[in-house]
């Protein structure tokens, strides 16, 4: 599972372990939920999926209208499909329904955070269980700014770095949020100065297609932490926009 994310040195060793034969592996994966910096054409590293592979098109985690929301954050993005080829998101598609994502700036950081604690106590007052709620943030300070407002409004939170069965909101960053999923999530932080991570981007002017690969792949994790909503998502910024969001507006 996960294969996106695994390196060539270890598909090399999954391939070392097991002998070439029909049915030899079974591999899950999705390139558009790439969000390290790992890339493979699984042929030159032994591993055989032409004419043996399937698209899973059919969403069972979250509504229509959050993952058509969040397939546009990635439309016309070339993605790679890990065998030389791109992949493509159409075709993607949810039978369950629901409300369309909540977009919503701020004029600074405090506002937002306190806009989000008055989210997600109409939450829980309409009764969502806290463990029920995710909050995702680029950058691990954002998460102690959101958890310290939370906790003067009364709610209790916890770091998804330590995350217990408490019933309490769940708090981390987008990395940590691979692989969960909550009935209701804030996606937080999503400025001009934060997505994508200044840190996290070669410029340009070093290496063009380094830089388009990092855009692309904290555009993939902006990605990963909208569909972790099942049932309603806000996302929220403040100050400018993150340019993923600007761009999406424009599409």
């Amino acid at each position: 599972d996960e294969a996106q994310d695994l390196s060539p040195d270890q598909w090399r060793l999954l391939r070392a372990a097991v002998a070439e034969a029909p049915d030899d592996i079974f591999i899950a994966g999705h390139t558009h939920q790439r969000i390290y910096d790992n890339r493979v054409s699984l042929r030159e590293v032994g591993i055989n999926i032409a004419g043996r592979s399937s698209r899973l098109n059919i969403n069972y985690r979250t509504t229509a209208e959050i993952l058509g929301w969040s397939l546009g954050l990635l439309r016309g993005e070339p993605i790679d499909d890990m065998e030389g080829g791109l992949d493509s998101i159409a075709g993607c598609k949810s039978y369950v329904h629901g409300q369309p994502p909540t977009l919503i700036g701020h004029p600074t950081a405090e506002v937002e955070a306190a806009a989000i604690a008055a989210t997600v106590k109409d939450w829980i007052d309409s009764g969502i269980a806290p463990s029920e709620i995710g909050i995702a943030v680029r950058a691990k300070w954002s998460a102690s700014k959101v958890e310290s407002t939370l906790r003067k409004a009364g709610i209790d939170s916890i770091d998804l770095a330590r995350a217990t069965d408490d019933d309490a909101v769940r708090v981390g960053t987008m990395h940590r949020m691979k692989g969960l999923e909550f009935r209701c999530m804030c996606v937080a932080g999503v400025s001009a100065k934060l997505v994508p991570a200044a840190n996290a981007v070669t410029p340009a002017a070093d290496d063009k297609q380094t830089h388009q690969h990092d855009l692309e792949r904290e555009r993939c994790l902006l990605f990963v932490a909208c569909t972790r909503a099942r049932e309603e998502l806000v996302v929220s910024w403040h100050g400018e926009p993150s340019p993923f969001l600007t761009a999406l507006e424009k599409n």
